[in-house]
């Protein structure tokens, strides 16, 4: 991705029962560090921290599943069964899920090993070591949540009688199968205090680092932005708006687009509403069988049927597409919503021609090669909203509403207050966010069943297939762990 050595050590997450301790952090080094003396100087610790870039690439974590299979899971996505992958995720099967446990405390593990070592590294700037911190404390905290969205209740709307607790918190790096601690699931609130502590700090070490921002890197801005995102889905509307607001008032990175330029931006090599996104370089194409792109649609270039590139696993429901055109003018006539424009028609090479979700078309033309938003500013005025609905503020969450509806192309909503706010807020958020990893979640975290169109059969918040399945060999391997009801 960005480095051009990677660390190769010795690292377990949770009791990891994987082959030998020794291959598990292998990040495809083009040469190899000892793991005694790695981090020891201040290119070594770089090296380590672009290591954990590469596994954000991971098709378990942004690399596919947490965009796509959230949106499968839950009402926006249809399997088209043309070749055979998210069919189960669509029908909700018992354990077609995230399977990014591991995955996950592999980048915790790397990002502890670096803030372990970090305050030994001689002949490297208190500058530089903020700016490593504070983006080992992003990725880390970033994943926590992930973890927590994946496996566990959010604290409001916890099942308390099913409920199992968070994931476990681990502080230290490991490089040896002796230093392993088998630590039990943390209750929901410890992680989310963890979390905030992380980005916390995060955000201080960004500021004293001096660094500007750009959204390749974990930074600042990004930092404020998860804040607003974690804070949301704890209930903690002041704080959501808070830093929603702060992310916002940046203004180098994540540029809110116009309806003029909407399409456009998503044809570009880098999303320019980005705030952070995963980056892939030439070499690093993620291939025809798991990308996004591939996923998403059987085109190769926008407009053009003549050619077939990717399967087009998963297209809109047909629920999602009606919620385009739901308005009306006072003729009774549809108006136009310029984000319609992100879906059109597939080819016919895999099948039945079917419509298509094209925001991951390719990056400038280059199939299977798109960069992946990880945090766009959209999502902040959506967050601010919400938040600002839920706190009794009316005339705040109407503003941000109609920044986003009057960019998409609809009319301004006046004297909209109460749960019909908070629906078009959420119904907003659907549209502008589809396709980008949010509606499972964002249905989860309210504690909202997902309705789905048969022969599908639909799925209740309290059935335990809401939350994934922690990997079995985790389970035996640490007695501490318990297993998420029903599995």
């Amino acid at each position: 991705m960005k480095g051009t050595y990677f660390l190769k050590i010795a690292a377990i997450g949770v009791g990891l029962t994987l082959a030998s301790c020794s291959d598990l952090l292998d990040v495809q080094p083009r040469a190899s560090i000892d793991s005694v003396t790695a981090l020891t100087t201040e290119d070594a610790i770089n090296a380590a921290v672009n290591g954990i870039y590469d596994r954000l690439q991971s098709t378990f974590l942004y690399g596919r599943d947490l965009i796509a299979i959230p949106e499968a899971l839950a009402d926006n996505g249809r399997a088209t069964n043309k070749s055979g992958r998210l069919n189960a995720e669509y029908q909700n099967q018992v354990g077609a899920h995230f399977a990014h446990w591991q995955t996950s405390y592999l980048a915790i593990n790397q990002a502890n090993l670096v803030l372990d070592a970090l305050p030994k590294v001689d002949k490297m700037t208190q500058a530089n070591k903020d700016f490593v911190e504070a983006q080992a404390l992003f990725i880390r905290g970033l994943i926590y949540f992930e973890l927590m969205r994946a496996y566990a209740y959010e604290p409001s709307v916890e099942l308390t009688q099913v409920s199992k607790g968070g994931v476990p918190i681990l502080k230290s790096g490991v490089i040896d199968a002796t230093q392993i601690k088998l630590e039990g699931r943390a209750s929901l609130n410890e992680v989310y205090d963890f979390i905030y502590s992380d980005l916390t700090s995060s955000i201080a070490k960004f500021t004293s680092s001096g660094r500007t921002a750009t959204a390749a890197f974990a930074n600042k801005t990004a930092a404020q932005a998860l804040f607003s995102r974690v804070a949301l889905y704890r209930g903690d509307w002041t704080n959501s708006a808070k830093y929603a607001t702060d992310a916002m008032a940046t203004g180098s990175i994540g540029r809110f687009q116009t309806t003029a330029n909407y399409v456009a931006s998503w044809r570009s090599a880098n999303q320019p509403e980005s705030i952070f996104e995963i980056q892939y370089q030439t070499n690093e194409n993620i291939g025809v069988n798991t990308s996004l792109q591939t996923t998403y649609t059987t085109l190769v270039a926008s407009g053009d049927r003549t050619r077939t590139g990717g399967f087009g696993d998963l297209v809109p429901t047909r629920a999602l597409l009606d919620l385009f055109e739901s308005e009306k003018d006072a003729s009774g006539a549809t108006i136009p919503d310029v984000r319609r424009q992100m879906y059109e028609l597939g080819t016919a090479g895999r099948g039945t021609a079917e419509i298509e979700c094209t925001k991951f078309l390719g990056r400038s033309g280059q199939v299977n090669l798109d960069n992946i938003p990880v945090i766009r500013v959209s999502e902040m005025y959506l967050n601010r909203a919400e938040a600002l609905a839920r706190s009794g503020n009316a005339a705040g969450a109407l503003a941000d509403l109609n920044i986003i509806r009057n960019r998409a192309g609809l009319p301004t909503i006046v004297n909209l207050t109460g749960t019909s706010l908070i629906n078009e807020i959420l119904k907003q958020r659907r549209l502008e966010l589809a396709f980008e990893g949010h509606r499972f979640f964002d249905l989860k975290r309210l504690g909202l069943d997902i309705v789905k169109a048969a022969p599908v059969q639909s799925l209740s918040y309290s059935d335990f297939r809401i939350l994934a399945n922690i990997p079995v060999r985790e389970i035996q391997a640490n007695a501490n762990l318990k297993q998420n009801a029903g599995y």
